[in-house]
C-alpha cells in the first residue's frame, strides 16, 4: 500500500481492478478466521503477520492491534505473555467498526468508551485508541496506547486497561483539532513507560 492523499481523499493500494475482483470472497458480516486470512494473503502473495514477531496482547486476540515500533518496560506480566503459546483452535478478527463503543475500564474503574482509532498511515499499525470520556470526565477525549490494553471482554463488549483513571487523566493532553506527531507520541510513550525502539 502507498500513503493516503489526505486532500484528495484518496487511498492508493497496488493491485489492479482484475487482481481484486478475482480475490478471495469474504462476507463482511462474519468474523474472519485465520484460514480465510491465510488464503487471502496466499492470493496476494504477502506473508501473514503472525509469522512474524507479533505476540498477541492475550490468547483471545489475533488481530495486529499493538504497534511494533515500541516496548514497554518488563515487567513478570509482560514476561508471562510473551512465553504464552497463541491458541491452536480458530482465532478470530474484529473490525474496527466492531470494537468502536467498546467500554473501557481503568484498572478503578470506567473511563469512557472507543471512539475512534488513530492508525500510522506508513505501518498501518494502531497506534492510540481515541476515548470519549464524557460519563466520567465531560467535555475531553483522551488517547490510550493499545499497549495499555490488558484484556477484552468480547460479550461483554468491554476493554480492560492496566492503567489506573488518574494516570489517564494526567496523561498529555489530546487536541483531536491537531495531528498527532512524533514529538507528541514520544512524550506520550515516555509519559506511560513505553520505551520507543528503533525501527
Amino acid at each position: 500500500m502507498e500513503r493516503p492523499d489526505r486532500a484528495l481523499r484518496h487511498f492508493p493500494v497496488k493491485l489492479t481492478m482484475e487482481h481484486v475482483k478475482d480475490s478471495p470472497d469474504v462476507d463482511t458480516d462474519q468474523p474472519v478466521s485465520r484460514q480465510i486470512e491465510a488464503h487471502v494473503y496466499d492470493y496476494f502473495g504477502k506473508d501473514p503477520y503472525w509469522g512474524g514477531s507479533f505476540v498477541p496482547m492475550s490468547n483471545a486476540m489475533a488481530t495486529p492491534f499493538v504497534a511494533p515500533l515500541y516496548e514497554q518496560e518488563s515487567t513478570s506480566s509482560d514476561l508471562d505473555r510473551a512465553g504464552a503459546q497463541p491458541n491452536e483452535g480458530d482465532p478470530h478478527l474484529r473490525s474496527i467498526a466492531t470494537v468502536t463503543g467498546y467500554r473501557l475500564h481503568a484498572t478503578d474503574g470506567e473511563i469512557g468508551h472507543v471512539e475512534d482509532f488513530l492508525v500510522d498511515d506508513a505501518s498501518w499499525n494502531i497506534r492510540f485508541i481515541r476515548v470519549d470520556t464524557r460519563n466520567w470526565w465531560p467535555g475531553e477525549r483522551v488517547l490510550i496506547s493499545p499497549r495499555s490494553v490488558r484484556e477484552i471482554d468480547w460479550a461483554g463488549r468491554l476493554i480492560h486497561l492496566d492503567v489506573r483513571r488518574q494516570k489517564v487523566k494526567d496523561s498529555p493532553p489530546y487536541d483531536p483539532s491537531i495531528t498527532v506527531d512524533g514529538a507528541y507520541e514520544e512524550k506520550f510513550l515516555t509519559y506511560y513507560g513505553i520505551r520507543w525502539v528503533a525501527a
